[in-house]
């Protein structure tokens, strides 16, 4: 029987519905695997950074109140913050204990430094956050509700070693089951594992506000020494921005709050993403350039590199927001994995174009992977989310090296899949070794692997195919050497698939 429904899903993809929860009380509860507990913090935040005493904005100076739920002080700290910018520019001091506020706004030259065993949370009542109305023409749903908003400012700082404290859980609802903290039982396809993960998400109450800390259009922009913790939707924002240098930064979210991104970095250019750790419920670290998140030109020169990220879903990931175009990008040195709950992650790399952009020059190397099923997604479809006529069937993924690759646990093949009128181009493969997690392999009975060319793009979304080691389809210049993989015992998958494709060469 279950045969016989693959077949005739694989006909219907439509008839897979994704589970979610839709509406219901907010659900305030943790439980344990929400948080991951093993954070070495003394690795990235520094807790004995002093103070300067030149120029210093004590907001206490300004009439917030420590410790008192009930007080918003998002009016201290904005009067602190305009008097600082308006003297020539300086350090805003939050120290003191922690200090409840609604949506704080950045001004240029200003430096947030949030003192150790100090931090600002996010007030619970969703009338504390205001819009910034000054937005793009069309776009002011998308910089709205936020708890730290930066836009059109230059020279801006946010420091620590304290916290910037979403209260996550406030703005969410029940999932249906708690986290998983021990293995399935057996093996499970990875469609039912992305099931199983979604019936553990918190997804949105209609009160959740907007991102923990946005930077919109902003230049010089430093991020350093600060814990942000417990988002409620994307938790570190960077849009529209140039030269920004994100270091020695933990993210640490409940990992099953819906949207919970750790570093977004979209539309902007001249970025560095270095000594991070980033413990999310979605995407990791993520790349987007797209008119529906108010984005405008190309975006190029990105580094992230010496990072530790955990994902429930893609731990690096280019995507899938991908109406503008995206290059010159480069990931090294850095640990993806999800091994302390259960199902594991959707993919260890993800990268992708779906509505029409031109993805190309990226570089991924050294990586080590633990517990993603996919561990590399390469993807190009034809989503087209803006509809905009100029951009259907005009997306490019192309000029990709991905090398020196350790992943373990996996589940599924390195995934390299375009369309038929659209092509990948141009993919070296070298020095990727990849072992599958324990227990009994799956077999993909469909007659045939959907195309998907409009669906939002997601490795398991094409269950577990039939190839362990690499599948690819519609593309050309795909050069694979030097792949090691180990699937399972007694697999009757093929090592490779490879159909539609110009010039493919395994070494």
């Amino acid at each position: 029987m279950s045969r016989f429904i693959n077949h005739i899903c694989s006909f219907f993809p439509k008839l897979q519905k994704d589970f979610k929860i839709y509406d219901g009380e907010i659900f305030t509860d943790t439980y344990k695997g929400d948080f991951f507990e093993n954070i070495p913090f003394e690795k990235y935040i520094n807790f004995n950074v002093p103070v300067t005493n030149e120029n210093v904005y004590s907001i206490l100076s300004y009439g917030a109140v420590p410790n008192d739920e009930s007080i918003n002080n998002a009016d201290a700290i904005n009067k602190a913050i305009t008097a600082c910018s308006e003297n020539g520019g300086g350090i805003v001091l939050v120290e003191g204990g922690s200090f409840t506020s609604g949506t704080v706004f950045f001004k240029s030259n200003v430096a947030l430094f949030i003192a150790k065993d100090s931090k600002i949370k996010a007030s619970h009542n969703i009338n504390d956050y205001i819009t910034n109305t000054n937005t793009p023409d069309n776009r002011e749903d998308y910089i709205k509700n936020g708890l730290i908003l930066a836009q059109n400012c230059k020279n801006v700082a946010l420091l620590g070693p304290g916290k910037i404290c979403g209260e996550g859980n406030f703005f969410s609802l029940k999932p249906f089951l708690p986290p998983k903290t021990e293995p399935f039982a057996k093996a499970l396809d990875v469609w039912d594992m992305r099931q199983e993960y979604r019936k553990r998400i918190r997804f949105a109450h209609k009160s959740k506000y907007g991102f923990l800390v946005h930077f919109q259009n902003c230049e010089q922009v430093r991020v350093s020494n600060i814990i942000l913790e417990n988002s409620a939707f994307w938790t570190l924002n960077i849009n529209m921005c140039n030269d920004v240098a994100v270091t020695h930064t933990v993210i640490n979210n409940n990992r099953h709050i819906a949207n919970s991104d750790g570093i977004d970095i979209s539309g902007s250019s001249n970025v560095t993403v270095e000594k991070c750790f980033v413990s999310t419920g979605d995407d990791g670290i993520v790349i987007k350039n797209s008119h529906d998140i108010a984005c405008e030109k190309s975006m190029n020169n990105i580094y992230i590199g010496n990072c530790d990220v955990i994902s429930c879903t893609n731990a690096f990931k280019i995507g899938t927001e991908t109406s503008l175009d995206i290059s010159d990008i480069t990931v090294e040195n850095c640990k993806f994995y999800l091994n302390d709950i259960f199902p594991s992650g959707a993919s260890g790399i993800a990268l992708e174009s779906c509505d029409g952009a031109t993805v190309s020059n990226v570089t991924v190397r050294n990586i080590e992977i633990d517990s993603m099923a996919c561990p590399v997604f390469i993807r190009l479809n034809n989503r087209n989310r803006n509809r905009l006529p100029e951009l259907d069937e005009k997306g490019e993924l192309k000029n990709i090296n991905i090398s020196d690759i350790v992943a373990v646990n996996s589940e599924i093949p390195i995934i390299i899949m375009g369309i038929p009128s659209q092509k990948i181009n141009n993919v070296t493969l070298k020095n990727i070794s990849v072992k599958y997690a324990d227990g009994k392999d799956y077999r993909d009975f469909r007659f045939k692997v959907p195309e998907q060319e409009k669906e939002y793009p997601e490795s398991n979304r094409f269950r577990n195919l039939n190839a362990y080691g690499i599948y690819v389809r519609h593309a050309k210049n795909i050069s694979v050497e030097k792949l090691k993989v180990i699937p399972r015992k007694n697999t009757k998958r093929k090592f490779k698939i490879v159909s539609d494709c110009d010039n493919f060469s395994l070494k």
